[in-house]
């Protein structure tokens, strides 16, 4: 049954989503936009992608502690696949 409360978080809304996450979880989750500052285009998109995996592990049924390891596990893996294509385009001018 569809929830109707009106605080319920919609499924587009991403702010939202974060905003009813527990603190932690929020900061894990936003982390990856991080790459946005650091590698414009490409680095947004990279961690947009980061973004939505963090909030898929968020809503998982995961205890607390594999929640946490599986989202700095993300974290990790969107900085690596980051820098690895700044060195591939490096490399390739």
């Amino acid at each position: 049954m569809p929830d109707l409360r009106s605080d319920a978080p919609k499924k587009g809304d991403w702010a939202a989503q974060i905003r009813s996450l527990p603190r932690w979880q929020g900061i894990l989750a936003v982390l990856p936009l991080g790459l946005l500052f650091v590698g414009g285009l490409i680095g947004g998109l990279i961690g947009g992608l980061g973004l939505v995996a963090n909030l898929k592990i968020c809503r998982s049924a995961l205890a607390p502690a594999w929640k946490g390891l599986s989202m700095v596990g993300v974290i990790v893996g969107t900085v690596l696949t980051y820098l690895l294509i700044a060195a591939a385009l490096t490399a390739g001018s």
